[in-house]
């Protein structure tokens, strides 16, 4: 059950600012795009807080890659837009897509925080490969593929059980682990 424990929660991929990520020790980030990044089906460019984000990422020598598992036109072009390397398809949670960002930024997992919306994708590939898993709240948690909306629900009863100052024992967006 731990391998889907995130270490942190955040409301907002745009929390992980260079300073956020310098007190944690950590010098990457690996992304996921759909309900992370950005809302679903929603094309490039970025607007304009995303992009101050990003920029500001990019002025502190933070790499930022894009590991996604929506479909590799869709990653790529949001990549491309955020002047970011990135690839879709990715198969998380299987963690050779993870790895292979890691290696590319030529970072140590545990240097690394591996961001997203879903503990059976994002937070399970970031705890097997050894990063720093942090749980974002979804853009539009009502919408994505059925298969998602289904495990929603799941997800919600993992993290009402972890162990936690709030909600029962959910940690909140913004927590610590």
């Amino acid at each position: 059950m731990r391998l889907l424990w995130p270490k942190a929660r955040v409301w907002r991929v745009t929390e992980l600012t260079p300073e956020w990520l310098a007190e944690r020790g950590l010098r990457g980030l690996v992304v996921d795009l759909d309900n992370t990044l950005v809302p679903y089906g929603v094309p490039p460019p970025a607007g304009d807080e995303l992009a101050a984000w990003n920029r500001a990422l990019a002025e502190a020598g933070i790499p930022v890659f894009i590991v996604s598992n929506a479909k590799r036109g869709r990653t790529r072009a949001w990549a491309e837009a955020m002047e970011r390397e990135g690839w879709g398809l990715a198969g998380k949670p299987f963690p050779w897509s993870l790895r292979r960002a890691v290696r590319r930024m030529g970072l140590a997992p545990r240097e690394v925080a591996v961001a997203g919306d879903q503990l059976f994708t994002d937070v399970l590939g970031a705890n097997l490969i050894g990063a720093y898993s942090v749980l974002v709240e979804p853009i539009e948690p009502k919408k994505g593929l059925p298969h998602t909306r289904w495990v929603r629900a799941l997800e919600r009863r993992i993290l009402e059980a972890m162990p936690g100052p709030q909600n029962g024992g959910a940690h909140a967006p913004g927590s610590e682990r």
